[in-house]
């Protein structure tokens, strides 16, 4: 039976609707109210400055979106955390609310510091929390669903600067010095309705509060076409895009990169848009099998089993998954497995450089 979240996803973004995707939205209007009646309330409070917004000391950027699933917002807070670190020379910290972790997240969990990462296990840490250690340079990484404590605790114990939020668009407690919105291309806005009827996890009109946005591109041909409508949306001229294309493949285990030649491959994920991953892969293999697991799944060894028995049932040579997996299957994986299992590594490619010289510009005029 197909996963329940990857079925809604479905409905999410379907152009068509069918007799079942009637029934679903029949079901979720009314609690789509109830959500948006919330959600609005909220944000009338903070705008009334009933509710007020937590400032910290460190300059605080956060990278968000308005919809469930995958934009592109991990791989872009790796590039701009490497930015304030290594080209501005800013003490610089990552905070994850690092869904799916097994921490308690009320307390600041300390995933990478100056000596080094201390989590190799995705399940333990969560997924996008080690991804962004392992592809971070002299950053520190934490693990917190209290941005406003882990913030200070950054502030207090490592003399952070600067502090990049992973996801956080909604969080209306920790005041954002800059904020930064991911929309995805060919996905957009969805049906533009909120959760659950679809996938806005706030009201659309919430783009027009960003400080800036960036329009990620996973092999769109109409990219330009969809920046051009965002672009009018959000009435604002602070905007780019920021392509993802195949930057290599490489052997799980041994870390030995993998050039690959129309082979047969099977290829799975927990991902938030599992399709577009699955078109990349079609550009570089011939994939005999597909397995998509709900967006954070927590893998186990009979996931590693099936995927392998079926790529042996499907004559695959390879098994092939994204970064963000990787780290919560590479202890699973046997040395005697009988299937290499790969890794897709994506390299982000913005059109300008916009969006990083109206962050240093912030940084500076913050600190002046």
């Amino acid at each position: 039976m197909e996963n329940l979240k990857v079925l809604i996803n479905k409905y999410h973004y379907q152009k068509r609707p069918t007799l079942s995707c009637v029934f679903f939205w029949l079901a979720a209007f009314i609690p789509s109210l109830f959500y948006f009646a919330v959600i609005s309330a909220k944000n009338l409070l903070y705008a009334l400055n009933i509710l007020k917004e937590k400032k910290v000391k460190p300059y605080v950027i956060c990278v968000g979106n308005l919809t469930t699933g995958g934009a592109g917002k991990t791989p872009i807070v790796c590039e701009i955390a490497n930015y304030s670190a290594n080209e501005l020379n800013k003490k610089t910290a990552v905070i994850s609310r690092g869904y799916g972790s097994k921490f308690d997240n009320g307390k600041v969990n300390v995933i990478k510091d100056k000596n080094g990462t201390y989590f190799d296990d995705g399940t333990i840490c969560a997924d996008e929390p080690l991804l962004i250690a392992k592809n971070t340079k002299n950053c520190v990484v934490l693990v917190c669903k209290d941005r406003v404590k882990a913030a200070e605790y950054a502030h207090k114990n490592y003399g952070c600067e600067v502090v990049v939020l992973d996801d956080g668009f909604s969080n209306r407690k920790i005041k954002k010095d800059f904020s930064v919105l991911v929309v995805d291309s060919k996905k957009m806005f969805g049906n533009g309705f909120v959760l659950p009827l679809g996938p806005l996890r706030e009201p659309p009109g919430r783009i027009t509060q960003a400080d800036y946005i960036i329009v990620s591109n996973k092999n769109d041909k109409n990219a330009q076409e969809a920046l051009n409508k965002i672009s009018k949306k959000a009435c604002t001229e602070k905007i780019s895009s920021c392509s993802f294309v195949c930057g290599s493949f490489y052997n799980m285990k041994n870390s030995l990169e993998i050039i690959p030649a129309g082979e047969k491959a099977s290829a799975f994920c927990a991902i938030g848009q599992p399709q577009q991953f699955y078109d990349y892969l079609r550009e570089s293999f011939d994939i005999v099998f597909e397995k998509t697991f709900a967006d954070h799944h927590a893998y186990n060894q009979s996931d590693i089993n099936l995927i392998t028995k079926k790529s042996l049932d499907n004559g695959a040579k390879y098994a092939v998954t994204t970064q963000k997996d990787e780290v919560k299957i590479k202890n699973l994986i046997k040395s005697e497995n009988e299937i290499n299992f790969i890794t897709l590594k994506l390299k982000a490619h913005f059109s300008d450089r916009g969006l990083f010289w109206a962050i240093e510009k912030g940084i500076k005029n913050a600190a002046q």
